[in-house]
C-alpha cells in the first residue's frame, strides 16, 4: 500500500502538475536516497552475528587423524618368568572425534549477541545522521526553486505595467504627441525582462531536475512548489548524534563487561571417542575403540595482567566521546545563535521592504498619471517601475531567506 501511494504521488506530480510541500520532498528524498540500502543489509549483518554468537552454545565438534612414531615407548624394567609382553609399537596411529559442550561461560555468548546489537544500532543510526543531512540539501533547491517562480512571476507583473505604458505611448505616437524614441525605449525594456524571464526559467528548471533526482521523479513545469508557512523552531536539540554518542558508550560498557567475562571461570563438558593404536590400555598392542568423557573447569588467570589497562583504555575512549559530544553541542549552539541573529535582522529587513514597496507604489501609480499627461517621459516612469521591482524582488528574497534559514535551523536541531 505504500509504494502504491508513492507511485500514485508521482503520476499527479507528472500529470496533474498537482503542488508538492517541501515535507513531502524530504520524505521521497530520504525513501530514495542509495544509502537507505544500507538498512536491510546492516540488519541482515545482526542477524549473522547473532546466530554466530547463539551458536556458542551448540557442541564443539572436532575430527582428529594421527600418526606418529617414536623412538622408545614405555617397557617394563622386569622380566617375569613364563610371561612375555610385547611392548607398545613405536608407530601409533589414531582417528578420534573430540566434542566440547559449553555449561557456563562467564556470559561472554550473552555479552557478544549485546555487542552485535549495539554495533548494529550505530551503524543504523550513522546512516539516520547522513540521511537527515539530506534536509538541508533540499532546503537549498527547494527554497532556490520558489524563489525564482517568484521572481518569474514579479517579472510578469513589470511587464504588465510596461504594456500599459506602451499602448499609451503609441497611442500619443499616432497623435505625434511624442517622439518614436519614448515608444522605443518602453519595447526595449520589455525585451530585457523577456530575456530575464528566460534566464530565470531555466534557473527554475535546473532546480527542478535536481530535485528530481533526489525524489528519483521527473518533475515538469507544471508542479507547483507550495510556499512553507514560518514555523516556530524549539529551541531543543534532537540530533541523531546524540543518540550515536550514547549507542558508542553504551558499547564501551559492554565491552568492559565482556573483559570481566572472559576472565571469569568457565565450566563444560567434553567427550572424546576413537579408534587407534593402541587404545587407553598401553599394555595392548593393537587397534581398539576409546573414549572418554567428563566435565572441565577452565580458571583463567593471565587475562588478569592486562584487565586493568584494558579497562583504562576504554575509559578514555568514552572520554573521547564526551569531548565529541560537547564539541557537536558547541558547533551547534553556534549555528543555532548565528540562525537566530540572521532571522532577527531578515525580519527587519521584510518589514522595511514593506514601507518601500508602499512607497514605491505610490510613488509608480502618480508617475503613470504623469506620463498619461506629458509631464514626464517613458524613461522617468520607467525608472520608477524599475525601483518598485527592484523593491518586490528584495522582499522576495529577503522572505525566501528567512524561510530557509528557519528550515536550516529545524533540520540542524532536528525538530
Amino acid at each position: 500500500m505504500k509504494n502504491l501511494k508513492y507511485i500514485f504521488v508521482f503520476l499527479s506530480f507528472a500529470i496533474s502538475g498537482q503542488t508538492l510541500t517541501i515535507e513531502e520532498t524530504y520524505s521521497l528524498a530520504k525513501k530514495n536516497y542509495p544509502l537507505i540500502k544500507r538498512h536491510d543489509l546492516i540488519a541482515k549483518s545482526r542477524q549473522y552475528s547473532i546466530e554466530n554468537a547463539n551458536k556458542g552454545w551448540l557442541p564443539q565438534i572436532s575430527m582428529v587423524a594421527q600418526a606418529t612414531y617414536q623412538n622408545e615407548v614405555t617397557e617394563l624394567p622386569i622380566k617375569l618368568p613364563n610371561l612375555t609382553i610385547e611392548p607398545v609399537s613405536k608407530d601409533q596411529y589414531k582417528v578420534f572425534a573430540d566434542v566440547q559442550q559449553t555449561i557456563y561461560d562467564g556470559g561472554m555468548i550473552s555479552k557478544q549477541k549485546k555487542i552485535a546489537e549495539i554495533n548494529s544500532q550505530i551503524e543504523m543510526q550513522k546512516t539516520e545522521i547522513e540521511t537527515d543531512q539530506l534536509e538541508e540539501r533540499i532546503n537549498q533547491i527547494y527554497f532556490g526553486a520558489l524563489q525564482t517562480d517568484e521572481q518569474i512571476e514579479q517579472t510578469e507583473l513589470t511587464k504588465n505595467d510596461i504594456q500599459n505604458a506602451l499602448k499609451n505611448a503609441e497611442s500619443k505616437l499616432k497623435n505625434g504627441t511624442i517622439l518614436r524614441s519614448n515608444v522605443d525605449v518602453l519595447k526595449a525594456q520589455l525585451i530585457n525582462l523577456e530575456q530575464k524571464q528566460i534566464e530565470l526559467q531555466n534557473i527554475k528548471k535546473s532546480f527542478l531536475d535536481m530535485l528530481s533526482l533526489f525524489i528519483n521523479n521527473p518533475l515538469n513545469e507544471n508542479v507547483k512548489l507550495q510556499k512553507p508557512e514560518k514555523i516556530l523552531v524549539e529551541n531543543q536539540n534532537k540530533r541523531a548524534e546524540l543518540k550515536l554518542f550514547d549507542l558508542q558508550k553504551n558499547a564501551l560498557e559492554t565491552q568492559k563487561s565482556i573483559i570481566n567475562s572472559k576472565n571469569l571461570p568457565k565450566l563444560g563438558a567434553f567427550a572424546q571417542g576413537g579408534y587407534g593404536k593402541p587404545g587407553f590400555n598401553m599394555l595392548k598392542n593393537e587397534f581398539d575403540v576409546f573414549y572418554i568423557g567428563g566435565v572441565r573447569l577452565n580458571i583463567p588467570i593471565s587475562g588478569f595482567y592486562t584487565q586493568k589497562n584494558e579497562r583504562a583504555l576504554l575509559d578514555i575512549q568514552m572520554q573521547e566521546i564526551e569531548v565529541q559530544r560537547e564539541k557537536f553541542l558547541f558547533n551547534q549552539q553556534f549555528q543555532t545563535i548565528q540562525n537566530n541573529n540572521e532571522l532577527a535582522k531578515i525580519e527587519k529587513l521584510i518589514d522595511k521592504d514593506l514601507e518601500l514597496i508602499s512607497l514605491r507604489e505610490s510613488i509608480k501609480n502618480a508617475s503613470l498619471a504623469q506620463l498619461e499627461n506629458g509631464v514626464i517621459t517613458t524613461s522617468d516612469y520607467l525608472r520608477e517601475v524599475n525601483e518598485l521591482d527592484r523593491a518586490k524582488n528584495q522582499k522576495i528574497l529577503h522572505e525566501i531567506q528567512f524561510l530557509l534559514t528557519q528550515y536550516n535551523l529545524k533540520a540542524q536541531l532536528n525538530n
